[in-house]
């Protein structure tokens, strides 16, 4: 390798920094890479070298081509996978691509890769099991949150609130209940009110005010 050569330090594809610089396509692709991430940018740079046939090297155009179809996905961190759209963040599509890796060190994966068929399953996999541990929590935290009763109101279930509000509207319901006695309370007899005014009258007169 000249001076001039370049070696890749994840894939080790060799190439001139003419070549490098040349392409405005690959340029895009790789300043597209990076602004979403230069960490995760680095995964999916080893996660390419998988589509490499045994004992050869991917070009810089079929690196690019991969890339490119995985950039839409990653800068909107979701993925429409089996007719359902997935969030996916970034944390989830380093760990599917951690995943595949060390299934490559192991040899338990079949090389070399023809699509991306297989990261997605992971990514769905790891977004269902996110999905599920938010939706379990949520359950929780209704199960634990105070419990509001309920009374029907003209067929109408409505919290214990809601409900008095409804029927007494912003009046205290024990100043209604006193106001329904009292209305109920039978009339007082006409020698009652009598005797009661001359009781009055009496006392006005030897100068008691009541």
């Amino acid at each position: 390798m000249s001076q001039q050569d370049i070696a890749c330090p994840v894939c080790g594809t060799e190439l001139t920094l003419a070549q490098l610089f040349s392409s405005e396509d690959t340029q895009r692709a790789f300043a597209r890479l990076a602004s979403v991430s230069i960490p995760l940018g680095a995964r999916v740079l080893q996660y390419c070298t998988l589509f490499a046939p045994p004992k050869t090297r991917l070009t810089v155009p079929k690196q690019v081509k991969l890339i490119m179809t995985l950039l839409p996905d990653l800068e909107r961190q979701a993925i429409t996978h089996k007719g359902r759209e997935w969030t996916v963040p970034l944390a989830l599509w380093a760990q599917a691509i951690d995943q595949m890796l060390t299934a490559r060190d192991i040899g338990k994966l079949d090389l070399p890769m023809k699509g991306h068929g297989y990261l997605y399953s992971i990514l769905v996999g790891l977004s269902d099991k996110v999905e599920a541990r938010a939706e379990a929590q949520s359950e929780a935290a209704a199960r634990t949150a105070p419990r509001q009763d309920t009374v029907q109101v003209r067929g109408q279930a409505l919290p214990v609130g809601a409900a008095l509000s409804k029927v007494y509207g912003d009046v205290d319901p024990a100043l209604t209940k006193l106001d329904r006695d009292d209305a109920a309370r039978a009339p007082m007899p006409a020698a009652q009110r009598q005797h009661i005014a001359a009781v009055l009258a009496d006392a006005r007169q030897k100068g008691i005010t009541p």
